[in-house]
Parts: structure tokens; sequence; C-alpha cells
């Protein structure tokens, strides 16, 4: 258990590609606890999962109610590709495809949100013109940033 409930997006640009690579950690027993709020019809313990096949749909069904990428003011489909245990971590990956520029980024991560009121979703993002950090609150769940 620990004593503050956060977030840590990674969010690149990766001009080659064309898209967005994005990884979010969030804490196992946090995860756990909004998959059982979420779907309660079961009870699931991510550390001790070995085969995510099961899990993974339910995962991406609640990131992506809760996870939206806005680029120049439109919403972009985003691919769920999946997650892997990382010591008490879960880390979730997910692809904005077709990004070839941007004038405009607009985050909004609702995760773990209707669990926890100090929730705090950090995300790290990284373009061709640097390094820019949003932290995102109940009371703010999005924020934008703006290229030149």
């Amino acid at each position: 258990m620990h004593d503050f409930h956060v977030s840590v997006i990674d969010l690149e640009h990766d001009t080659k590609a064309q898209r967005l690579e994005i990884s979010q950690r969030i804490f196992i027993d946090d995860m756990e606890k909004a998959l059982i709020n979420f779907d309660k019809d079961k009870e699931y313990n991510i550390i001790t999962t070995e085969d995510f096949t099961e899990l993974n749909p339910l995962i991406e069904k609640y990131m992506l109610e809760r996870f939206k990428i806005y680029v120049d003011d439109k919403e972009e489909e985003i691919s769920y590709l999946g997650s892997k245990v990382e010591g008490d971590v879960l880390m979730c990956f997910i692809e904005v495809p077709k990004i070839k520029k941007m004038k405009s980024l607009r985050v909004e991560n609702l995760v773990l949100f209707e669990m926890f009121s100090d929730q705090i979703n950090l995300v790290h993002i990284t373009t061709e013109a640097g390094k820019k950090s949003l932290k995102l609150s109940v009371r703010q769940p999005s924020d934008q940033l703006d290229f030149k």
C-alpha cells in the first residue's frame, strides 16, 4: 500500500513513424480497485496474472473510457496495445497513429479519479520542441500544450 495516488504517463511524438507513443504507469493495487469498481462481477489480482488475454480487454475498456487525446482540437483515435507488470506498477501501452505535426495537444486523463480524490496523473511529453509536463487532477482533468 502507498500513501499517495499518482500515475505517470510518458508521451512521445515519433515524427518518423508519425504517431504518439504512450505508456502509463499505474500502481497495481489502485488499478485492481478501479477494475473491481468498473466490473463488479469479478475480483482481480494483477500481480499474479501470467496471461493478460482475459484481463487486457477490461483494462482497454477502462482506459479508453477515461483517456483522451486531442490534436489540434480534434479527438484522436487511440489504440490500446497491451499491458505488463513491472514490480508494483502496471504499464499500459497506447498509441495514436497518423500524427504528422501538431499545433496543439490536449490530454484528458480521468484514470482513477473515480477512486481517489487526491489522484494526480502526471504527463511527460516529448516532442521535437523539447520536453514539457502536465499535472492533471480531479479539479483539472485535462490540459493543453500549444506548439508554435
